[in-house]
């Protein structure tokens, strides 16, 4: 299993989460641990944005441990079914499903937003739905009061095969820097993989038609708890009541999504499309793999498919973290077009109000709409015209 580290500088922050501050991108600092990316050519300055919302005071209080060295891992697990995957995910695919073929005694129910829906939140470890395509969703466990947090992220996705087969991919993606040692992550990695290839073999009987044997009583004592290796260090703000918003978007494309993915889908590509004057580099991980992390608010990869990814941005220190994602897709209509569907979604709680709230919905969606467009001008062969030119300061006030 190759550990990576994420070194990567902020960017594009203000336009992104609700918690940062700037939306113009800061330089770049390039590190390649990990077969870095080529950056794209920087196009003209982007448009000087609207003003951030203003977040309201948060007062002290709970705080998240900050992990300032993370060290993103992943586990990518597939069995193969004898059923089309529509079939496989109409069987398993429903976000509380996970109580059947993980065995849970205590079952699971929606605590939190619409079931099956981006910001719904489950039983099973208070697990927010972030992503999700037709096939497939992408879920993370929220920030927990006092406790590092390891940005744990599971993505499961019935990819069809032929007609009347497919294969089921589930991803763990998490950052186990605060084990004790190399031992203790070996170990935290195999008993993962068992438990949830166990849950495959269960997702495989179910979707064919069988049904499970009842569960053993477990043997397995309970995992160490996750030691920070040095004296705890700085804290994020943590949200006790979350409200969680998302923001659909999407646009019709003339191309094939194949074409579509191969022309914007790359995860740097958001230099291009987004029109960032500083460009995007890979500063951590591989390019288009779990756990990338790219210099654009220092995202990391926390989600894909064949034609989607989804991203998330890490907590801060001293700020409320905001659970930002980010989900993009290319979902083919016919043979010859395409839907794009871009979905963001965070916690916008810490605002001050409804109207900074409907505010910064609008100014996002303005934004990330204009993105879209611009991949549409791209996937169907056109040239991007230059940004309008940041609008100059105002001139300082004299005194008579």
């Amino acid at each position: 299993m190759t550990y990576i580290r994420s070194i990567g500088a902020m960017a594009l922050a203000a336009i992104l989460p609700a918690c940062a501050t700037t939306e113009a991108a800061a330089p770049a600092k390039p590190a390649t641990p990990v077969a870095a990316a080529a950056a794209p050519a920087a196009p003209p300055a982007p448009v000087t944005p609207p003003p951030a919302a203003t977040p309201a005071p948060v007062a002290a209080g709970p705080a998240i441990v900050y992990v300032a060295k993370p060290n993103y891992v992943s586990i990518p697990m597939e069995i193969t079914v004898n059923k089309s995957a529509k079939d496989v995910w109409a069987r398993i695919g429903k976000y509380c499903d996970i109580s059947e073929w993980l065995q849970i005694a205590a079952g699971c129910k929606i605590t939190a937003g619409t079931d099956g829906d981006v910001g719904a939140v489950r039983s099973v470890a208070s697990e927010i739905l972030v992503g999700k395509t037709e096939l497939s969703y992408i879920y993370t466990q929220p920030a927990r009061d006092g406790r590092p947090y390891n940005l744990y992220h599971g993505t499961l996705e019935a990819r069809p095969l032929t007609p009347t087969t497919s294969k089921i991919v589930y991803t763990l993606m998490f950052d186990n820097s605060m084990l004790a040692d190399d031992a203790a992550r070996t170990a935290d990695l195999e008993r993962r993989r068992t438990t949830f290839m166990n849950a495959m073999n269960n997702m495989k009987i179910l979707a064919e038609g069988g049904t499970l044997t009842p569960r053993p009583p477990s043997t397995t004592p309970p995992p160490a708890a996750a030691t920070p290796a040095a004296p705890p260090p700085p804290a994020v703000v943590f949200v006790e009541k979350p409200t969680y918003v998302s923001i659909p978007m999407e646009i019709m494309i003339n191309k094939p999504a194949k074409d579509v993915w191969a022309r914007v889908g790359k995860y740097c590509d958001i230099a291009e499309w987004f029109q960032i004057a500083a460009g995007c580099k890979i500063t951590s991980g591989k390019d288009g793999e779990f756990g990338a992390v790219r210099t654009v608010g220092e995202e990391i990869l926390v989600g894909k498919t064949e034609l989607s990814y989804t991203y998330t941005q890490p907590a801060r220190d001293g700020r409320p973290y905001n659970l930002y994602h980010g989900t993009l897709e290319a979902r083919p209509v016919t043979a010859t077009t395409t839907k794009m569907v871009y979905t963001l979604m965070f916690d916008n709680s810490m605002l001050a109000d409804d109207a900074a709230r409907k505010a910064d919905l609008e100014r996002r969606r303005t934004r990330f709409m204009q993105g879209m467009a611009n991949m549409k001008t791209l996937a169907e062969g056109g040239t991007l015209p230059p940004p309008p030119a940041p609008a100059a300061p105002a001139a300082p006030a004299t005194r008579n």
